[in-house]
């Protein structure tokens, strides 16, 4: 589904949503199934805080906000560090989300 005409912005909705899913989902199953360094604090609290940052960003593209390039500034932020701590447990498909999903903010962040 198409919420805007910039296709820029829409690619990174669709990011931050891939995003949002897989940070939420990896969390509430895998990693609080697996117990271990997979709910260690702050391994989890990173994943919460991603999929947070990114329904964040999400709604701020929808509503045209004037901010939203300052949160998907920070989204990129928070995506980096949570791809660098999936990275290191073995949890490779959500830090390639993350790192998609910063990659695509960062690319809004730079707009004026």
């Amino acid at each position: 589904m198409t919420h805007t005409n910039d296709p820029k912005m829409q690619s990174c909705i669709d990011a931050c949503n891939r995003c949002y899913q897989t940070c939420l989902h990896e969390a509430m199953n895998r990693c609080l199934e697996s117990g271990g360094k997979h709910v260690a604090p702050d391994h989890f609290r990173l994943l919460m805080n991603c999929a947070e940052i990114c329904q964040t960003s999400v709604n701020f593209m929808l509503s045209s906000s004037a901010f939203s390039n300052q949160i998907c500034r920070v989204c990129a932020e928070v995506c980096d560090a949570c791809a660098k701590s999936c990275e290191q447990i073995g949890m490779e498909d959500c830090a390639r989300v993350c790192r998609e999903c910063a990659e695509s903010c960062r690319q809004m962040a730079g707009r004026s």
